[in-house]
């Protein structure tokens, strides 16, 4: 896992909160795959869902939650 305002080829995580969201800014479909491919483990151990919230243009919040049933991963915009 990257480490805050550090930069990757694919994204830049951002602010990292308690390895259970990351919230990024997307360039690319790949950029947004690569932070679901982080949480998809642990996703596999609590048994969530992943829910990715477009909270502004180009920028998302990919985190595990309990109300996405294990194994899907929704979407929602909040702006």
């Amino acid at each position: 896992m990257q480490t805050e305002n550090s930069t990757c080829t694919d994204f830049h995580e951002h602010v990292p909160t308690q390895h259970d969201s990351i919230t990024i800014h997307v360039h690319t479909r790949s950029h947004l795959e690569a932070a679901v491919q982080q949480l998809s483990a642990r996703a596999r151990y609590r048994k969530q869902g992943i829910l990715v919230t477009r909270t502004a243009p180009g920028t998302v919040i990919v985190s595990l939650d309990p109300n996405v049933p294990y194994g899907m991963s929704y979407e929602r915009t909040t702006w």
